[in-house]
């Protein structure tokens, strides 16, 4: 088989770049190792519910995952967005705002003042600092620092506030206040995940892409510095001038020959791939009578310590935003809590004693949780890369990569902004422009790193 471009995963990245390549008259060969498509944001069916076992809410504010599905021509029908934040302070559930008095007012509105007149190029010159850092040059009301650094909390499942990536944020804020006008934008796609990436699929089919799965790349074969194709576990070869390989960088050294990669990207990825790198959290599906809210049903919830595991994390009630995912009369409750996996990574003691410790907490934070139907804990240790200073920006793989001709990355471990989907979708768009060698006109006005 020959084609000119072979895309390597199909998860969010995969399938934006290669519909956007078929569209654009490219041959595309889209290969997933997986029956499922969706990568780490695949759906599961449980007792009736759809469970998103990766990333939860749409952090589009316009111009990434809507914008592609209206280029290749698939519908993307958004929830009403979240309407509320509330934290919790160790007594009770309050409205985020309320982290900072009246007089403390004057120090957001600088932060944001200063924020949407700083370029975003010049954002890049923060990758190594912390969002409080950023903030203390235009505040030092510690309500102020807690109320942005929630909402990292949320984002980027970062524990600590010298965690919280300074430039990484502050990409996110930027982009969704000018866009959208609010902190943070975020929307269900109505029909779950699952719906949308098959519509995905079938967009990249009519394009006169070629979908293959179950098929594992063995690897990506590059000669004199050049990429020639990929090698199938089947050991079929798939001929190809180009490759957009979209998997997470602890997976990339096993698709290439010991020597292919250049030097430099392989220090980057050996540092970003340790076991301590990856963002991770714990937590519990619930499925009960009432819903499991803190204030409200399209609420994003964040809290920064639990009375018993002490941890960070966040709640959310999806059957609030799409009735869809839940039969009748019962609703679903996502609860995860952030650990930090440079001293728990594989700790299977701690796991279990977090689990346990997590559902007290649970049930003293939110009490409609103790009339559970069921509940399901989940462990999710392959999220991404932890978004710290220095493991963001120029830190990651870039899109291009130098030294070898026709190899492309995307995908959210690289070197993209966002959150998320919006991250992936942002890295996927990246590579397609690259292999093009130009803006696509459906993307001109958008910003991506």
């Amino acid at each position: 088989m020959q084609v000119d471009v072979v895309v390597v995963g199909a998860g969010a990245s995969g399938l934006v770049a290669s519909t956007l390549l078929a569209k654009e008259g490219r041959r595309v060969a889209l290969v997933e190792r997986h029956p499922y498509l969706g990568g780490r944001a695949m759906e599961l069916r449980f007792r009736g519910h759809q469970l998103g076992l990766g990333s939860h809410l749409v952090e589009d504010p316009g111009d990434s995952l809507g914008r592609v599905c209206d280029a290749i021509g698939v519908p993307l029908e958004p929830s009403a967005q979240s309407d509320s934040m509330p934290f919790w302070d160790g007594s009770g559930w309050r409205p985020v705002q309320e982290l900072y008095a009246n007089a403390s007012k004057q120090g957001v509105k600088r932060c944001i003042k200063a924020l949407t007149e700083t370029p975003y190029e010049d954002l890049e010159r923060w990758d190594h600092a912390s969002l409080r850092e950023w903030m203390a040059q235009h505040t030092s009301d510690e309500g102020v620092y807690r109320m942005w650094e929630a909402i990292s909390v949320l984002e980027q499942i970062t524990l600590q506030p010298w965690e919280h990536s300074a430039s990484e944020n502050l990409f996110t804020r930027k982009l969704h206040y000018e866009r959208q006008h609010t902190a943070g934008y975020s929307f269900w796609p109505l029909g779950g995940w699952e719906a949308l990436w098959g519509r995905m699929a079938g967009a990249l089919e009519r394009l006169g892409g070629t979908l293959r799965r179950p098929a594992g790349v063995e690897r990506v074969l590059v000669e004199d510095g050049e990429v020639r194709g990929v090698r199938l576990d089947d050991g079929e070869v798939i001929e190809a001038r180009e490759v957009v390989a979209t998997a997470p960088v602890w997976e990339l050294p096993g698709l290439f020959d010991e020597d292919d990669l250049p030097w430099d990207l392989r220090q980057r990825i050996d540092l970003l791939a340790r076991d301590g790198n990856r963002a991770c959290w714990l937590g519990y599906w619930i499925a009960a009578p009432e819903p499991v809210i803190a204030l409200s049903e399209r609420e994003m919830a964040a809290f920064d310590s639990t009375p018993r595991t002490g941890l960070p994390g966040f709640t959310l009630n999806f059957t609030g935003y799409d009735p869809g995912v839940s039969p009748p009369g019962e609703y679903l409750t996502c609860v995860g809590a952030a650990f930090d996996a440079v001293d728990h990574y594989g700790d299977r003691g701690f796991y279990e004693r977090a689990l346990h410790d997590l559902w007290l907490d649970i049930e003293e934070m939110l009490p409609a949780a103790r009339g559970a139907l069921w509940k399901k804990p989940h462990l999710v240790t392959t999220y991404g890369v932890i978004c710290k200073p220095g493991q963001v920006g120029a830190a990651r793989p870039d899109v291009i990569v130098r030294g070898i001709g026709g190899l492309y990355l995307a995908g959210d471990t690289i070197r993209a902004r966002g959150i998320g989907i919006d991250k992936a979708v942002r890295a996927g768009i990246s590579a397609v422009e690259a292999s093009l060698g130009r803006r696509l006109p459906a993307f001109a006005d958008t910003v991506r790193y």
